[in-house]
């Protein structure tokens, strides 16, 4: 008979752990899915950023390159 408590009060406590591990992993890839998200903001940030940077400089390189061709092709006629 004592044997029988004594089994119930193990699963008892095991029960309890693994329910507080479960909640214990769950809240752990809640934090994970909001860091996730967090990041994943940055980098559309860089990225417009570095979307705003490269147009104007390609608008620059592509007028020079303009105006260079039409330059040389002043100095031919």
């Amino acid at each position: 008979m004592e044997l029988q408590i004594l089994l119930t009060f193990i699963l008892a406590v095991l029960t309890v752990t693994l329910v507080g591990v479960g909640l214990y992993v769950i809240l752990v890839l809640k934090e994970f899915r909001e860091t996730l998200q967090k990041s994943n903001m940055i980098l559309e940030d860089v990225e417009n950023v570095t979307n705003a940077v490269s147009n104007p400089l390609s608008l620059i390189t592509g007028a020079l390159k303009g105006y260079k061709t039409f330059k040389n092709f002043r100095k031919e006629e």
